[in-house]
């Protein structure tokens, strides 16, 4: 694609690491705004071109890719304030990052004449040099105008990245299967340090201990994929394992027990799936993992 200039709209971790590999792809970084001049500077710095502003106006007037990479919360109001001073110019992309919401929040963009867009990179972004060395290979979520995401697929080609388009409709869903894919598997982890601890493994020891088996089980998903990744009790279909599990969070931590049946009737779908069970153990398997069940099942 035509090496088009871009004007970044928000100096955070998003912002600055798109902003780093678009330079080195060799588009124009022509403008980085913040509302903290401090952190436009830092970030014009980091990606090694672009000039630093606090005018978010005029830092948009000069992009014909305009990046609004502010929190989720102010996409919106920032893009309204853009447009109300015109600062959008006939025939420019306008483009956001989250997840959660369509291009649709940019609407105020198109009607200044500009294509709206949204680019969601499906990855965890913890600081800047970890982002710009995961975004190349990653998968980027599109949604917005037909013109525009023929653009957006020009973009995410030079990011490095694989492209998914998904109707706006279906962004909110999109972005809670990456929250329970990357978010609650963080939080699953955590939950199994504190079933650790329990039994007097520390938090620290706890997450050296389940690091092997994490990294096993990831290596798994991508070797063998879903459902045949899927080991353990359930996959077996080993009832009394699961018996035991149940009477061990009544003794020691029955705070713990529904997100264990949660999840677990899951893994009886994947398990089913997988073949490994049959329709009849995931009915006792279910039975048993049903809260509202206090029947033992034999």
């Amino acid at each position: 694609m035509k090496k088009s200039r871009v004007a970044i709209i928000g100096a955070g971790v998003v912002g600055t690491a798109i902003g780093t590999l678009l330079n080195q792809e060799g588009f124009e970084i022509a403008a980085v705004a913040s509302r903290s001049m401090d952190s436009a500077e830092t970030a014009a710095r980091y990606i090694g071109a672009g000039t630093a502003s606090t005018n978010l106006v005029k830092a948009a007037k000069q992009g014909e890719l305009i990046f609004i990479t502010t929190p989720d919360g102010a996409i919106a109001s920032v893009c309204d304030k853009i447009a109300a001073k015109k600062g959008f110019s006939d025939g420019s992309t306008v483009i956001h990052c989250c997840g959660a919401h369509s291009a649709e929040i940019l609407a105020s963009a198109r009607r200044c004449g500009a294509r709206i867009l949204s680019i969601h990179p499906l990855q965890t972004m913890a600081d800047t040099d970890q982002a710009v060395a995961n975004l190349p290979g990653s998968f980027f979520a599109l949604d917005g105008d037909e013109e525009a995401i023929q653009t957006g697929k020009e973009i995410i080609r030079a990011l490095g990245g694989s492209v998914m388009v998904i109707p706006s409709e279906g962004k909110m869903l999109y972005h809670a299967a990456a929250v329970v894919a990357c978010n609650y598997f963080v939080a699953l982890v955590f939950q199994a340090l504190r079933m650790f601890e329990k039994v007097g493994i520390p938090g620290d020891s706890g997450l050296s201990a389940l690091m092997p088996l994490i990294k096993g089980t990831v290596g798994n998903l991508e070797k063998t994929g879903i459902p045949r990744a899927l080991t353990g009790p359930i996959s077996r279909g080993d009832i009394k394992t699961i018996e035991g599990h149940l009477e061990a969070f009544d003794r020691l931590m029955p705070e713990g027990k529904r997100i264990y049946c949660e999840v677990g009737r899951v893994a009886a779908d994947v398990a089913e799936a997988k073949g490994s069970i049959d329709a009849k153990t995931k009915g006792r398997l279910l039975a048993l993992l049903d809260l509202n069940n206090k029947r033992k099942i034999s």
